[in-house]
């Protein structure tokens, strides 16, 4: 008899309960958290209300057996852990929970080195022969890299534009005038060739005396800023 699989029962989407959830956790927590400290932080929380066979947000299936409908076996789904909890597996809030709170910028990823603690060391050598655990406790007592979470950094605020550079000048109060004020370098190859030069000679002066004019200007400024100026 054949075999088919049942239909999806476990929503797939980040539920808000769970969210909430696991950002609490995480918001709370004075130091980073692996994956697997989140999720039996979140398990174990305490006055949160368990998700019940009513609630809009999904519905937890009663049925745990095989089912035949019109001659093929329907396969039950795979019951998670905790069915009832907002984060109902480990694998649910790996896949689905942290990389929404992700993509809202409420936590990060980060790698770092980290030494495993005498407990947990003397805990995977359990599994090693005793040919192998000497090597093994010297390569677990290394620090390794390790994926944590923690409450995403907020950007920092953008810089001050600096303040635009005075000239001289304006400095001392006086406007900015440049050669183009007066001319320079502008096109003239509308002009004939008589008018060109008679152009050239009068921006030349005018050239000329606007840098008098500036000069004399600066110098009558500072006279005021002198005269102006305390007596020390």
């Amino acid at each position: 008899m054949a075999a088919i699989p049942r239909k999806q029962l476990w929503p797939r989407h980040c539920l808000p309960s769970a969210r909430e959830l696991v950002r609490s956790v995480i918001v709370s927590s004075t130091t980073p958290l692996s994956t697997k400290d989140i999720y039996n932080l979140a398990v174990k929380q305490i006055g949160i209300q368990p998700i019940s066979d009513q609630s809009p947000e999904y519905s937890v299936p009663k049925t745990e057996h095989p089912t035949i409908v019109r001659g093929f076996t329907r396969q039950p789904s795979t019951r998670p852990p905790h069915p009832e909890h907002p984060v109902r597996s480990l694998q649910y809030l790996k896949r689905v929970v942290l990389p929404d709170l992700v993509n809202s910028k409420d936590v990060e990823k980060f790698c770092t080195k980290q030494t495993l603690s005498q407990a947990e060391i003397e805990h995977r050598l359990q599994t090693v022969t005793k040919a192998a655990r000497k090597e093994q406790a010297v390569s677990l007592a290394a620090p390794r890299s390790t994926w944590l979470w923690r409450t995403a950094t907020p950007p920092p605020p953008p810089k001050p534009s600096p303040p635009p550079s005075l000239s001289k000048s304006e400095l001392l109060g006086l406007p900015r005038l440049t050669a183009a004020d007066v001319g320079v370098g502008e096109d003239w190859s509308h002009l004939n060739k008589r008018r060109q030069r008679a152009r050239k000679e009068k921006v030349e002066r005018d050239l000329k005396w606007m840098w008098t004019l500036q000069a004399a200007k600066r110098e009558a400024a500072r006279e005021a800023l002198r005269l102006s100026a305390p007596a020390s």
